[in-house]
């Protein structure tokens, strides 16, 4: 386990909590660990411990990355009590969009972002 990031497995979602902002390596390092380690088809990832702002070039080299390593149809749902996670997670559901097996969506609470996944 890093000091940066935090998965689990339970109850059919794969949790993702980030500690610290991941630069785009440390990035492609959780999804690493995701890809291979989890099941990727249901995420929740946790934002509500950093400040979550990306560039429009991280956003999607971050989404060009994860659509190698997330081939099968999946849910990631965001949680995040930041209003500008809201329009970057746009930005990165038109990149991850070309791959056509993603569906996105950020939440303020993680009861709703688990009803979603569930449903």
């Amino acid at each position: 386990m890093s000091k940066n990031y935090h998965i689990e497995y339970s109850d059919g979602i794969t949790r993702i909590q980030l500690m610290t902002r991941p630069t785009f390596e440390e990035g492609k390092v959780i999804i690493d660990d995701i890809a291979d380690n989890y099941p990727y088809e249901k995420r929740l990832w946790d934002f509500s411990n950093i400040d979550f702002h990306f560039t429009i070039n991280e956003l999607h080299d971050i989404a060009e990355y994860g659509k190698m390593r997330f081939v099968k149809p999946n849910r990631a749902a965001f949680i995040s009590p930041n209003e500008n996670v809201d329009i970057e997670m746009v930005i990165l559901d038109v990149y991850r969009a070309e791959a056509g097996n993603a569906d996105t969506k950020v939440f303020r609470k993680e009861s709703d972002a688990v009803e979603w996944l569930n449903s």
